[in-house]
């Protein structure tokens, strides 16, 4: 983690709020923070344009993007450098294909403008701001990826493909390869998840430390962190958005979390570093293997919420800035006794 690619005027405000609270939708006072948040739109610089001039179009793209621009056609696109000749025909033959042309187009007709999100995000980054008043707000950047990514974090920038939320059911989602985008995740691809997803993935690139080769609890803990920070940045938002689950898939972790806890403990797997036993409980799937199939895959992000959740009601003073420096899950894990 902390890499990127593959997320004080108003330090009187934040002194004033300065515990986690208890419950975890303790809200802010943003009406106090100047903050202005808007979504650059490339998706629609690139297939707005006309193709014969998107010569001109990738140069102002260059000026109003900076060295996101070239990220989005390199890594992204996966195309050519942006100094290359051959861009401009690159361009156009991706911007006039007919499946990225209708992917486009059901963007601009299911999504529109972004306002809706727009605020949602403003409203969500000044609440941020306000718990970090040192941090860096990320600029939205919007593409269209041709299915290649949905969240694009980088230092700077929180780049967000928008094909990737045009609702399960529209006939663009049916074309893709089921093989490649299994049901489950076709599930997920709704505008409602737009903007939880886009904040989870800019704290999970900027908001957790290295972990690599630690134990499963060091997994379970970090990622519990981000999934508290993002509960207080999106107080208001369907928790089962936030946890890319279904209401059904919550509503089983809710009324099994001790039987997940004893599956974990049993298993003695708690403090291993094996990549399979980590990888059962964090990686993405239709279920988490060992478990019943009405559970959610990547469970261990609900467990480790729950840990972090539990440390905060027995500390309700604790700050955000204190509990990311927290190094040492065993202090969080005293907390945790699920029933």
């Amino acid at each position: 983690m902390n890499s990127y690619g593959a997320w004080a005027a108003l330090l009187a405000a934040a002194v004033i709020w300065t515990g986690c609270g208890d419950d975890g939708h303790t809200d802010l006072p943003i009406e106090d923070v100047a903050l202005k948040v808007d979504i650059g739109r490339l998706d629609r610089d690139v297939f707005h344009t006309p193709p014969d001039s998107l010569q001109e179009m990738s140069t102002r793209a260059l000026v109003k993007y900076g060295s996101f621009y070239r990220t989005y056609v390199e890594d992204i696109l996966q195309g050519t450098p942006v100094e290359d000749p051959r861009l401009p025909l690159m361009l156009r033959t991706f911007a006039t294909d007919p499946d990225w042309s209708l992917a486009q187009h059901a963007v601009d007709s299911v999504l529109g403008d972004l306002e809706p999100q727009r605020v949602r995000f403003e409203d969500a980054l000044k609440r941020l701001e306000l718990l970090f008043p040192d941090s860096l707000t990320p600029r939205i950047i919007a593409f269209n990826s041709g299915f290649n990514y949905g969240i694009f974090p980088t230092d700077s920038v929180l780049g967000i493909g928008l094909e990737w939320f045009i609702g399960p059911q529209h006939p663009v989602i049916g074309y893709l390869a089921p093989e490649a985008f299994p049901q489950y995740v076709k599930e997920r691809m709704r505008p409602e998840m737009i903007v939880p997803g886009a904040i989870k993935g800019w704290l999970l690139v900027h908001y957790t430390r290295d972990i690599r080769g630690e134990d499963l609890l060091n997994n379970l803990v970090e990622t519990g962190k981000v999934m508290a920070l993002l509960d207080a940045m999106l107080p208001d938002t369907d928790p089962a958005l936030k946890f890319a689950f279904t209401k059904d898939q919550l509503a089983w972790c809710e009324a099994n979390e001790y039987n997940i806890w004893r599956d974990i403990v049993s298993k003695d797997q708690l403090f291993s570093k094996s990549a399979e036993d980590i990888g059962r409980l964090m990686n993405d799937g239709p279920f988490t293997s060992g478990l019943p199939h009405e559970s959610p895959g990547h469970i261990g992000e609900w467990i480790g919420y729950r840990m972090v959740k539990a440390y905060m009601a027995e500390n309700p003073n604790l700050t955000f800035q204190q509990l990311l420096a927290l190094s040492d899950p065993r202090v969080i894990l005293k907390s945790y006794k699920p029933r």
